[in-house]
């Protein structure tokens, strides 16, 4: 667990310094000690679920990947690409060796199969329906699905649920509080994410 957080809070100037082409600010030194409280925090509640399991380093990618798409989408709106393909990268990755080395097959397919579910559900509904979830939130979605999909169907459905629930809850309060016009735009990934991470934790 020590370990852990160490590295969860080390690598946060490294992220500070990752994030700087959306963040301009992030390499000052009170946002750089953030990425490293936050690292440290995420690496802590990662460990406190998942120590004993062989996964345990997707997990803490898609932990540390949370902290910089979250700190991204709420400074300039918007879920990059190279990001959000360096978070499914990295846990599919992971769920490979694991498959390979513990002969667990199934999960992995599930987790593929569920990605792409929810990236082709999600793609079918922007552009039926546009004007809702962004495409970067959808592929966040999709993302995320891998990890929620790695462990069951049901909790991938909780995932996407608590996730909108979460989004939803969210604007509306941003809404009515006036802290945003009905027409401003809100943040969806950091939403997305805790929905992810609830569902997981349950």
């Amino acid at each position: 667990m020590a370990v852990l957080v160490l590295a969860g809070i080390v690598v946060g100037p490294l992220l500070a310094w990752a994030v700087r082409p959306w963040v301009v600010w992030s390499t000052r030194p009170w946002p750089i000690a953030g990425f490293s409280a936050a690292g440290g925090a995420v690496s802590f509640a990662v460990g406190c679920r998942f120590a004993t399991e062989p996964a345990l380093a997707a997990w803490w990618w898609w932990a540390i990947c949370s902290v910089a798409l979250a700190w991204i989408d709420l400074s300039c709106h918007r879920l990059p690409r190279p990001w959000v393909i360096a978070l499914a990268a990295g846990g599919i990755a992971v769920f490979a060796v694991h498959a390979i080395t513990v002969s667990s097959p199934a999960a992995l397919l599930r987790s593929v199969s569920a990605g792409v579910l929810v990236l082709a559900v999600g793609s079918l509904a922007y552009w039926v329906a546009p004007g809702g979830l962004g495409y970067g939130d959808i592929t966040l979605l999709a993302a995320i699905a891998l990890y929620t999909g790695w462990i069951g169907w049901r909790t991938v459905l909780v995932g996407i649920v608590a996730s909108l629930l979460v989004l939803g809850l969210f604007a509306g309060l941003a809404w009515a509080t006036t802290l945003r016009a009905r027409t401003a735009r809100i943040a969806a990934g950091p939403s997305l994410i805790l929905g992810g991470w609830i569902a997981v934790l349950l």
